[in-house]
């Protein structure tokens, strides 16, 4: 079901239109078996979909979509209900018609004006007719599953129907590379993986494939091409790169931001967009770690005042969270915590003797707290002689008779303070503490290692630690 937000101010990538001048837009659409309704003009935007205009359609299912020369080219989409409606291009045409049938708009298309377009329904119709073909015969394989002459029947019948597929999108990019289809072909366009090599042992190279396909994933697309963002293939390929093709590491996805960033610098709108699109995936980011990419693209980006579309206040919101999380990033020192223990004794957590310190952020009235509480007790249990593990948790609430109640109940035999009672500042700040509870671990040196970690990965992560710095 196609979904369509109607905003009135959308975020920053809805401001991200460039320029084309010339003619105005007017087109014409006859929807046959609709009348005396209202319509709507939809586009397409990275992973969204966006209302651009309201229709009136008459009597006779006639309405007209009116807009400037700036409007940006892309995919749109005609919306009838929320569960019939069809896309169509907007790009060099610049005055036609399509009519259609409400029952069947893509098949039943005429359009008049708009090659364009007309490549494009071609386009619609011989995939929807070769992945019908193909489903049908994958439900007689289905059917067929303890006869392997047959099976074997039916995968040579459909890999020679994907064939045929393939060979149809390549060949209309060869004939109409300047079309939008070709556009969209190119970017939905797999690397096609030659046999690996033999090395010098005679043995296949057993990373040539993952090489040579994140080497030839981009081919044929235009970095500098904001039209790619008027569409449903562009964000997911983005998506799938960098959650699937680049090796999770800080280091490495840092490069390919830059990378690609500075491939499309010299088109605006595709610049704020790439930039956008780090920001906020990399801010936003479940990862343990990979706040430090989020931080690289603020400093970059805009410390510089290269995100020029950013207003001043939202900037410096923007750098005021990376400079928080700078000092919270994997390997640094923790800020120190000085804070009244059960006895109303000053304990500084940098003078814990620990091989391990986990930093547990609770609250007594915490309901998630109270569910955690055994994982946590489990694996101190398990870890504290294993790898000389200790715990200095921080309660948030300012009630010492309270925090005292649920250390009694839940056996919390670690260190306990209370946070409010502080020398050091407000716990919540320096260590982005929103909600509770929160979970960091410290090596020997107080430097962070782990953080937002899950109560039940605690014994995992420490297992996998020590065995790794060993082995190093």
């Amino acid at each position: 079901m196609l979904k369509l937000r109607i905003t009135i101010c959308v975020s920053i990538c809805l401001l991200f239109f460039s320029p084309s001048y010339g003619q105005d837009y007017l087109i014409k659409f006859k929807i046959n078996g609709l009348k005396d309704t209202t319509c709507f003009i939809g586009n397409y935007y990275s992973n969204g979909t966006y209302i651009k205009d309201t229709l009136k359609v008459d009597g006779s299912g006639r309405c007209v979509f009116k807009a400037p020369s700036d409007l940006p080219k892309g995919l749109y989409i005609f919306v009838i209900t929320d569960k019939n409606y069809f896309d169509f291009v907007i790009n060099n045409d610049r005055k036609f018609s399509m009519e259609t049938d409400v029952n069947d708009p893509v098949t039943k298309m005429v359009i008049k004006d708009s090659p364009d377009n007309e490549l494009f329904f071609k386009y619609l119709t011989f995939n929807r007719e070769k992945y019908t073909q193909i489903q049908a015969i994958q439900n007689k394989q289905k059917n067929a599953a303890e006869k392997k002459d047959s099976v074997e029947i039916y995968s040579t019948m459909i890999s020679d129907l994907s064939k045929e597929l393939i060979s149809y999108k390549l060949d209309l990019v060869k004939k109409y590379p300047e079309a939008f289809i070709s556009l969209m072909i190119n970017a939905m366009k797999e690397p096609e993986i030659p046999e690996a090599p033999l090395l010098a042992n005679g043995k296949k190279d057993s990373t040539f494939s993952y090489r040579y396909y994140k080497a030839h994933y981009w081919d044929d697309v235009d970095f500098t091409d904001d039209r790619l963002l008027r569409t449903p293939v562009f964000y997911p390929k983005l998506k799938k790169y960098f959650d699937q093709i680049i090796v999770p590491d800080p280091d490495s996805i840092i490069r390919e931001v830059d990378t690609i960033v500075e491939k499309s610098r010299p088109n605006p709108e595709m610049f704020k967009y790439f930039v956008w699109f780090t920001t906020y995936k990399f801010e936003t980011s479940e990862i343990m770690g990979f706040d430090e990419i989020f931080v690289h693209i603020v400093d970059k980006y805009y410390v510089t005042g290269q995100a020029s579309w950013v207003d001043k206040t939202t900037n410096e919101k923007i750098i005021k969270k990376a400079n928080k999380t700078r000092s919270l990033l994997l390997g640094k020192v923790a800020p120190n915590m000085v804070m009244q223990d059960t006895s109303l004794k000053l304990i500084s957590m940098h003078t814990i003797k620990a091989k391990y310190l986990m930093l547990l952020f609770w609250d007594p009235d915490c309901s998630h707290c109270e569910q955690d509480m055994p994982k946590i007790k489990s694996a101190y249990d398990i870890n504290k002689e294993k790898y000389g593990l200790e715990i200095f948790a921080v309660s948030s609430d300012t009630s010492m008779a309270k925090m005292k109640t649920k250390i009694r109940k839940n056996s919390m035999i670690w260190i306990n303070v209370n946070g409010p009672r502080t020398l050091t500042g407000d716990f919540h700040d320096s260590y982005d503490i929103i909600s509770t509870p929160v979970i960091y671990i410290l090596n020997e040196q107080k430097e962070i290692i782990a953080k937002q970690l899950p109560p039940d990965k605690i014994g995992e992560f420490l297992d996998n630690y020590a065995k790794r710095n060993k082995e190093d």
